[in-house]
């Protein structure tokens, strides 16, 4: 009964000085928005940094498993714990842990730089790469028409290709007009022996089954205003472009994940299979790696970033604090009065220190309401107004990924809460001297005070 009766005196006393009240608040509102809306940056930016180097860099979530390996270095009879592809992709097919494919990475196939071709007139530069059904995913590719390389394609090698609306146009005319039909690819590899070097001839017969979208990089090597010499990626099955790796086992396995939230459960299903695999020779080590780990120095350098432009916006809150403070200290004085007559009625020491605490904490609870919200408010004007923001970027690679990446600036529930408790123990802390102050006060003075 003594709390509700403190709560409502609290809400009394604000709303006799609703200006006081209100400039006091100011402090703590900018404070705590302040920050929610610093946090709230910081974890896009964090966020869409690790996107950006885990889709260019590592070419995917990846959870990389070594058969064979010890701690420093590979154990005795390394190829006998080799896996075969087969195995690899009955695996990926019996599992439901996000897994989606392998990566061509580890493969070491060489990239063929030529042309795509119908006759003289019509041919694109092109580059023919081989890769994964994950490969869509990893880099965002936008389908226009047909549909991408899949895990049966790369199962048995089949001679299909996904080709750039660039080359489709140069080549056909448009577009719609190209699934499903022939085209030859005419080009060089580079291959490298004992004997060094070589440069070997190709030519591939392919039949198109997929079209994306091509993006530029901002990088013209050729300078050439003819489309038809501007480069772009033909994506063919990986095992078709090294027909051995069909039949080939392997010791480095490179799992695409499908997301950052699924890589600890796709890293225990990988080491479920590989212990069930080798589960009857004592010897066998192995080793996994992710890309989280390659990508912790990079949170944490952003982390030490966002924490100091937070320390810095938390100081408001500090001066919001004095601000609390100098208003308590006033209310103490102005009510010196009030104090007198209730110690002189018998009120203890910590029942007038209490009243004084609870109107602190209620002023503080209803700037942070308010600071919470405008803290929400602004997050949410700001991705409201993103594809505005990506639209001034001038580099279409960029932009292209910022297109096609969620981008969230609300802040999260852990912040709102830890902010909320920051400034919560801050009004307290700071409320605590006035409020002592006045249950310090002898009844005598007080009830002569003027």
């Amino acid at each position: 009964m003594l709390l509700t009766e403190n709560i409502r005196q609290a809400f009394n006393s604000l709303l006799l000085n609703k200006k006081r009240t209100f400039l006091t608040m100011i402090g703590i509102i900018i404070g705590l928005s302040s920050v929610l809306l610093i946090v709230s940056l910081g974890d896009m930016i964090s966020s869409l940094t690790e996107d950006f180097l885990i889709q260019n860099l590592f070419n995917g979530n990846q959870v990389l498993a070594v058969s064979g390996m010890g701690e420093d270095e590979p154990i005795d009879n390394f190829k006998d714990y080799a896996v075969s592809l087969d195995d690899v992709y009955d695996f990926i097919d019996n599992q439901n842990v996000g897994i989606i494919d392998i990566s061509s990475d580890y493969f070491g196939i060489a990239t063929e730089s030529g042309n795509l071709k119908i006759d003289k007139e019509h041919f694109s530069a092109a580059q023919l790469k081989g890769v994964s059904s994950a490969h869509e995913i990893t880099q965002k590719l936008r389908i226009l028409k047909g549909r991408f390389i899949t895990k049966q394609d790369n199962h048995e090698a089949k001679p299909v290709a996904v080709i750039s609306d660039i080359a489709a146009v140069n080549c056909f005319g448009s577009v719609e007009d190209c699934i499903g039909k022939t085209i030859d690819f005419s080009g060089t590899v580079e291959t490298f022996s004992e004997k060094g070097a070589s440069v070997k001839q190709t030519n591939h017969e392919l039949v198109i089954v997929g079209v994306y979208q091509y993006v530029s990089s901002g990088i013209s090597i050729t300078g050439s205003a003819d489309k038809r010499n501007q480069s772009t990626d033909v994506l063919v099955p990986f095992s078709y472009m090294d027909d051995d790796i069909k039949d080939s086992s392997f010791n480095v396995i490179s799992f695409i994940v499908k997301n950052r939230e699924s890589m600890p459960a796709a890293e225990a299903a990988v080491r479920r299979f590989l212990e069930e695999k080798f589960a009857s020779d004592p010897n066998y080590e192995y080793d996994i790696l992710n890309t989280d780990e390659s990508l912790k120095p990079v949170k944490s350098i952003i982390s030490i970033i966002t924490g100091a432009f937070v320390i810095i916006a938390a100081v408001s809150l500090l001066v919001g604090g004095i601000g609390l403070m100098n208003t308590m200290l006033v209310s103490v004085t102005e009510r010196t009065k009030e104090i007198g007559i209730k110690k002189a009625l018998g009120a203890k020491k910590s029942s007038i220190r209490l009243q004084f605490l609870i109107e602190s904490a209620v002023l503080c609870i209803v700037a942070c309401s308010v600071g919470v919200f405008f803290g929400m408010l602004f997050g949410m004007i700001i991705e409201s107004n993103m594809d505005n923001l990506i639209g001034l970027i001038k580099n279409e690679s960029l932009k292209y990924f910022l297109q096609n990446t969620p981008i969230h600036v609300t802040p999260s529930l852990n912040a709102i809460i830890v902010s909320t408790l920051f400034s919560l123990g801050v009004g307290i802390i700071f409320g605590y001297y006035p409020a002592n102050k006045g249950a310090k006060m002898q009844p005598v003075d007080a009830l002569r005070y003027e």
